[in-house]
């Protein structure tokens, strides 16, 4: 009995963390409104994930819309709004792993807050919350698994007050993982 017991710890804890839990994004790319009257914008965002089961990852994140508000032109005047659109996802994320875990899908989505900012005349800054869907696909660049490359798009709907915002965005994803 004392041979068993530290061969089933040996055992136990080599096969402790198969996977790496923890995942660093860096995304860019780009946002179309679905309604309102905000125009599309390049967007940035980092995302962190911690992977609590081989097939599940909890991941909040930050994502920002850069001029997304319109630009007003007359014969007289140009009015150019600096505003910015700000979105902090939360939310679960269901993680399909093929071809010996070098290839990844998933799907997810979550709780969102959004904040929109201007300092331009004609808008004004609101926030609210709302939610968020998202898919992705990504690869492995080295055999480690630890550098990652992906696209993921993302439909965001947000209520505000006196709003109801609806986002589609697309990102290229660049991952490190461990």
């Amino acid at each position: 009995m004392r041979i068993l017991i530290p061969f089933l710890l040996l055992a136990w804890c080599g096969n402790a963390q198969p996977f790496e839990r923890n995942r660093l994004t860096f995304s860019g790319g780009w946002t179309v409104p679905v309604s309102g009257q905000l125009e599309g914008a390049p967007v940035l965002g980092f995302t962190y994930g911690y992977r609590f089961h081989r097939y599940m990852e909890a991941e909040a994140g930050i994502l920002a819309a850069i001029h997304p508000g319109p630009e007003v032109r007359g014969a007289n005047y140009d009015f150019q709004n600096y505003d910015r659109l700000l979105w902090v996802p939360f939310g679960i994320r269901f993680v399909a792993p093929l071809r010996q875990s070098r290839v990844e899908l998933s799907a997810g989505g979550g709780g969102l807050y959004e904040r929109y900012s201007s300092n331009g005349s004609f808008l004004y800054g609101y926030d609210g919350w709302g939610g968020y869907i998202v898919g992705s696909a990504s690869v492995a660049l080295d055999r480690g698994r630890h550098f990652w490359l992906g696209v993921a798009p993302r439909f965001v709907l947000a209520n505000p007050q006196y709003r109801r915002d609806r986002w589609f965005t697309i990102t290229g994803e660049v991952s490190f993982r461990f």
